[in-house]
């Protein structure tokens, strides 16, 4: 045990977030002069401070800064961005450009909100979601199959790739379509796996990025973004106030992030010195819970030499 957490702290950070939930409770005092002890043996660079709710390790910012340097937003010259889909989790901001046609929707779950905004813009709905054994309202434009996307690492009948999927709706043509991903971490695999000239079929792309801040293998995503923005840029950054977050840099990284990309060649892109997140038109994806503040998020990323660990308290 002691030699795992170890490597992790030696890494990057304090282990895992879940390796912290799971002792985090009301009796912070107790607890914390408990987990110091523990890691003791481990790391000396641990810091805590009294209420458990942020660790701080002396570690190495490299992931953070190359992280931080493949997710810079720009702007696209002549359209306004707008929020599609309900307010708080389910929502994304997206550019208002929406002359219809087809929409592929990967996780779906109990919400069809963003579903549902795109299918009154005029757009065919193709939703895909194996977890699930049917959707929860019907609308002329949904077309559901109860099947999820494949990572190109798991082999199930249940899953099947991008590529099959468009073949199967006779989609191979097609261009400006626009997808939305909310597939809890099977993303990176996709990404992985999908080849560029699939991902150019679709103008606009919503993630939510999963285990940002714990990857299983940190330049697997940071491979990922840079096939991304081969083709697309990103225009918005949210952070999901469900998970936790990491300061590195003067920027804090959540755990799990909504991320807005348009094609490039489709848009003219402008920079965007000065942009503060969240924006006035982001919602907190729990209502009850503060949004995390990712700040003036294309500003410099400056090196500490330390990285905090902040914990949701629950």
């Amino acid at each position: 045990m002691f030699k795992s957490i170890r490597h992790s702290l030696s890494d990057r950070m304090l282990g895992d977030n879940i390796l912290l939930r799971h002792i985090v409770s009301r009796h912070h005092g107790i607890k914390a002069r408990l987990l110091k002890l523990w890691l003791w043996p481990v790391n000396d660079s641990v810091s805590l401070d009294e209420t458990l709710k942020r660790c701080t390790l002396t570690a190495d910012e490299g992931y953070y800064r190359r992280l931080h340097g493949l997710l810079h937003i720009s702007g696209a010259e002549g359209y306004p961005i707008v929020r599609i889909g309900r307010e708080n989790d389910g929502g994304y901001v997206m550019l208002d450009d929406f002359p219809g046609g087809v929409a592929y929707s990967f996780g779906i779950a109990g919400d069809v909100s963003w579903d549902r905004d795109m299918a009154s813009r005029g757009y065919d709905l193709f939703m895909y979601d194996h977890t699930i054994d049917g959707l929860p309202e019907e609308n002329p434009r949904f077309h559901w199959e109860k099947l999820g996307i494949a990572d190109g690492r798991t082999h199930d009948d249940r899953l099947k790739t991008l590529e099959e999927l468009i073949s199967r709706n006779g989609h191979e043509g097609k261009r400006n379509m626009i997808l939305k991903m909310d597939v809890e971490g099977a993303e990176w695999g996709f990404l992985e796996a999908v080849s560029s000239g699939t991902l150019s079929q679709f103008s606009q792309i919503v993630f939510e990025f999963h285990d940002m801040t714990s990857p299983e293998d940190e330049d697997a995503v940071l491979d990922a973004l840079r096939k991304l923005n081969a083709t697309h840029q990103l225009i918005h950054l949210h952070a999901n106030n469900f998970g936790n977050y990491v300061v590195s840099g003067g920027k804090n990284f959540a755990s799990v992030l909504e991320a807005s990309y348009v094609l490039r060649k489709k848009y003219m892109l402008e920079e965007i010195d000065d942009v503060i997140l969240p924006r006035d038109i982001d919602s907190p994806n729990d209502k009850y819970y503060p949004e995390i503040e990712l700040g003036r998020w294309n500003s410099e990323f400056v090196p500490s030499g330390k990285i905090t660990s902040v914990v949701r308290v629950i």
